[in-house]
């Protein structure tokens, strides 16, 4: 009698546990769902950061690609030639004409310099603009170069509450042109 009794209660030992896994399951399906949407987010906001690193990149190189383009024309870049202030905003148009296939002065080349940096700051930034502020002293060009742009998509991306609000970020490099 005692080994019908063993049987009897090993079956309904199994029956219980059969559901028991069950509810195992479930919860750790939802402790995985948790995770894999805060892996999501961690993805997504290193995406946009990476975007706002990328606009930087870009606005470092726009930087040194005017100085090396001053440093090429120093005769314009001696008449304070380059110098130009902040546009209210970034530039819609194409280069005028070109100096790549005629003879220019050095202060037509200045113009089509800017105008060509001007246009890539608007292309490749968004709301991209830049100034340039020049000053010669003892024969010596220092230059200070400007970039600004809209950064919102990134700062947005890392704030926590409020509204979106229009982030600009503001790059400045000097260098001595000699």
């Amino acid at each position: 009698m005692d080994s019908g009794n063993q049987i009897n209660l090993t079956h309904r030992q199994r029956r219980t546990s059969a559901g028991f896994s069950l509810l195992e399951v479930l919860i750790a399906l939802v402790i995985l769902s948790v995770g894999l949407l805060g892996i999501a987010a961690l993805i997504s906001t290193a995406l946009k950061s990476n975007d706002s690193a990328y606009m930087r990149t870009q606005a470092t190189a726009l930087a040194y690609n005017i100085i090396d383009r001053m440093r090429a024309n120093i005769p314009a870049a001696n008449n304070l030639s380059y110098n130009v202030t902040m546009p209210a905003s970034a530039a819609t148009g194409a280069s005028p004409t070109t100096c790549t296939t005629g003879s220019c002065s050095s202060g037509q080349l200045a113009t089509y310099d800017l105008a060509q940096w001007e246009y890539d700051l608007a292309q490749q930034l968004p709301q991209g603009r830049g100034a340039i502020a020049a000053a010669t002293a003892a024969g010596i060009v220092t230059v200070s170069v400007t970039v600004l742009w809209n950064d919102s998509r990134a700062h947005d991306s890392l704030q926590k509450s409020g509204a979106p609000t229009a982030t600009t970020f503001s790059l400045s490099v000097s260098s001595a042109l000699q």
